[in-house]
């Protein structure tokens, strides 16, 4: 897990009760010229600034009938990074359903009008786990499959006590379940779920039809000819290909970035968390994507590609989800799918319907398997990055729960201060034990980010924000806050009063002419009954303080009043908290019904 010196922390900081309006009085000792230096009325794009102290890692150490192996100490261990040693400065032995037992023990009842997005209001007795039903990455057929299996599974194999959350992926991740160990609750929400075919993934499948095209193009013998109409059924298999690309592209930008609000959404929570990824056509491989195109006749159209490797991105992105100490188990939706053969004799049927053989017939199966090899590929390597397992050509939806289950119920916990710079590339991390016929299962590394301001992960962090404040969007723990809201007196128009106390444990800091600077957003989104939006407010704050304001916001916590207009009716708030620095993100909803004047 790689941190800021900052923000590091194992357990969060939990406020005493009654301490909002301690700190909502501190705000005015504090003065509100503060907080009014560089504010702005929109918000900045955000940049990640994580600079790498400590690198944590969980280490599932199972032996031969898979049953975890106690009682190791840190000389047992040896971590490797780059291939090279490194001095394990922390160390122990982790049984999540006992800290989040007492982590539960720590929760006050809340005053009126007041909502926060502490973890201990949202840790579940046991190891989370997160079962993300994939339909970005999925044919329809086979969410059908899943959604059975998992039915399957909470019909016959759920555990009492065994906290499940249920979320599903489209054009944007949405969350059906939040965690529960009621077969009810989880058995309504997999009900729900109808399987789909986002756009994203209609318009990446479009190579599909290219074959047909080519060979039409085959059996003419006019391929090369420039006045015949089979050059414009290859300019179609060219637009087709393009398309193509550009649907995958989209397809990876959600999925990396649903991800990462996973990350966001349970960075807060102690603890081994996995996430159970029930999918079937995530890509790794290079795409092409069209800069200019032209189809006016010519051989030499006006066309423009280059290449981008995904793998990089994955990477990053596996990072992340360490660092929230998630594993990430994937699940090949298809099941069971064998090795496919092809050949010249063989007759078949294509992707479109059509009768093709021969050759075609031949290439369509060879480029099926290598999709099949590549997408499987790629939930071996989230897998292995994460310290999770791949689950492939069998029918394992219930067995990949259970293991899950059984990763996170007890680890070991590695910790080490890297001897390598922060340089943005990725430092390959092993793990291994001292000990005959062990199995080892931890994260594969991790990313070195600098400390800069990149407009890639500006870019990144604006898009993951704006997962995180939508409506059904899992909740998030990065940044610890309270938030209390006022109803004001009816009348036509309304401003609501939003006022945040934020945890400054969960914040990072960074030196600034003697005094302390902080970078934050604060966010509110008004949502009507109908789910669409009806306000929002977003504003960024950048305050330096002086040193007695940095003291009082450490007995206090970090004061802010936002305010937003609204009509009468009834809403849902989602109230959010973003740390620039560290790209943490903390959200909480609130409802609020505003009756009109009389």
């Amino acid at each position: 897990m790689a941190r800021s010196e900052s923000t590091r922390r194992k357990n969060p900081t939990v406020f005493a009760a009654g301490i909002l309006a301690v700190a909502m009085a501190g705000l005015g000792m504090m003065g509100a010229r503060a907080w009014a230096q560089n504010q702005n009325s929109t918000v900045p794009a955000p940049a990640v600034r994580v600079t790498v102290r400590l690198v944590l890692a969980d280490a599932v150490v199972t032996d031969k009938e898979g049953k975890v192996v106690t009682g190791l100490g840190p000389q047992d261990f040896t971590v490797l990074e780059d291939g090279k040693p490194q001095k394990v400065t922390t160390f122990s032995f982790e049984r999540p359903a006992e800290m989040n037992k007492a982590l539960q023990s720590r929760r006050v009842q809340l005053p009126p009008n007041v909502t926060t997005d502490r973890p201990e209001y949202r840790v579940p007795s046991g190891a989370p786990v997160i079962v993300l039903i994939d339909a970005l990455n999925t044919r329809a057929q086979d969410q059908s499959r899943a959604r059975m299996e998992l039915l399957k599974y909470l019909d016959t194999q759920l555990k009492p006590g065994q906290p499940i959350a249920v979320y599903t992926l489209g054009s944007s991740l949405r969350r059906l379940q939040d965690f529960t160990d009621d077969p009810t609750l989880l058995k309504a929400a997999v009900q729900g779920f109808n399987p789909t075919e986002p756009v994203e993934q209609q318009i990446s499948r479009l190579d599909q039809q290219i074959p047909r095209f080519s060979g039409a193009l085959a059996g003419s013998g006019l391929r090369g000819t420039q006045t015949n109409p089979a050059i414009y059924l290859e300019r179609m298999r060219e637009f087709l290909e393009d398309q193509a690309s550009v649907g995958v592209d989209m397809r990876v930008g959600i999925t990396l970035t649903a991800f990462q609000a996973i990350a966001h959404a349970v960075a807060g929570l102690p603890g081994r968390k996995s996430v159970v990824w029930v999918t079937a056509s995530f890509p790794l491989a290079t795409y092409s994507r069209i800069i200019k195109y032209s189809a006016d006749g010519d051989n030499s159209p006006n066309r423009v590609a280059f290449n981008e490797l995904y793998e990089d991105r994955v990477r990053e992105t596996d990072s992340k989800l360490s660092d929230a100490q998630v594993a990430v188990y994937p699940v090949d939706a298809r099941g069971l799918v064998g090795e496919l053969q092809g050949g010249a004799e063989n007759q078949g049927v294509d992707a479109g319907g059509q009768l093709v053989g021969g050759a075609d017939f031949a290439q369509s199966q060879q480029m099926a398997s290598g999709a099949l090899q590549e997408t499987q590929a790629t939930m071996k390597q989230v897998a292995g990055d994460t310290g999770g397992r791949v689950f492939t050509n069998q029918n394992d939806l219930d067995h990949s729960v259970a293991l899950s289950v059984d990763d996170g119920a007890a680890y070991y916990l590695l910790g080490y201060t890297p001897t390598s710079k922060a340089d943005g590339k990725f430092h390959k991390i092993e793990v291994k034990v001292n000990r005959p016929d062990v199995n080892v299962r931890a994260r594969g590394g991790y990313f070195a980010n600098p400390l800069s301001d990149d407009s890639k992960a500006m870019k990144q962090l604006d898009a993951e924000v704006a997962m995180a404040m939508q409506l059904d969007s899992p909740l998030t723990s990065g940044v610890t806050f309270d938030a209390r809201v006022a109803p004001p007196a009816p009348a036509e128009k309304m401003k609501v009063g939003v006022d945040f106390i934020i945890d400054p444990s969960t914040v990072s800091v960074e030196d600034a002419g003697g005094g302390k600077a902080l970078a934050l957003e604060f966010h509110v989104a008004a949502y009507g009954n109908d789910g669409k939006l009806a306000a929002h407010r977003d504003v960024a704050i950048k305050p330096v303080l002086k040193p007695e304001q940095y003291a009082a916001i450490q007995q206090q916590g970090i004061p802010y009043h936002s305010e937003l207009e609204l009509g009468p009716g009834t809403y849902r708030l989602r109230i959010g908290v973003v740390d620039q620095r560290s790209g943490t993100i903390g959200t909480a909803d609130i409802p609020l019904s505003l009756p009109g004047a009389k």
